[in-house]
């Protein structure tokens, strides 16, 4: 029985959960360690400041602009980044829960015995429901698994 493309024949989907989640947290912490270590750096550059008056003093201001923009771009690109394998963490979850699903349908529809074959051939096959969507994309900070896998003794 199929949905789609997805079948009980389908392969199990190529993809490492606990990784993904795990990559996303650590990519967010880096983020913050970039912001943090940024806003240390400002704060110093700050007493840098003070009656210094001059070319070279706007060369260091034009320096720290320039840096300030920098972090803020690799912060904001590694929380995109971590944003982005929890992204593909909650589309591969829910392939392989479609999966693992219509591999149950598959089983439950094999087992029936021939009174029950009987009887749906006459009332329909016994709904199973639809298959499962996506779960909710983990978020930030923690990135912590949104659904655990569904009827997992049909695969990962």
């Amino acid at each position: 029985m199929g949905y789609g493309s997805t079948t009980a024949a389908s392969a199990d989907v190529k993809f490492n959960f606990e990784l993904a989640l795990r990559a996303a947290r650590d990519l967010h912490a880096l983020s913050r360690r970039v912001t943090s270590g940024q806003q240390a750096r400002a704060d110093a550059a700050g007493l840098a400041r003070p009656d210094w008056e001059g070319p070279k003093r706007d060369s260091f201001d034009t320096k720290v602009r320039n840096e300030d923009t920098t972090a803020t771009n690799v912060a904001e690109g590694l929380v995109a980044l971590a944003n982005a394998f929890a992204s593909q963490w909650a589309k591969a979850r829910g392939e392989q829960d479609r999966i693992n699903f219509a591999r149950y349908v598959d089983k439950e529809v094999n087992d029936d015995s021939w009174g029950e074959n009987a009887v749906e051939y006459f009332s329909g096959e016994d709904d199973y429901g639809s298959p499962p969507g996506d779960p909710p994309v983990p978020s930030a900070p923690g990135y912590a698994a949104t659904r655990q896998p569904m009827y997992p003794e049909f695969g990962p």
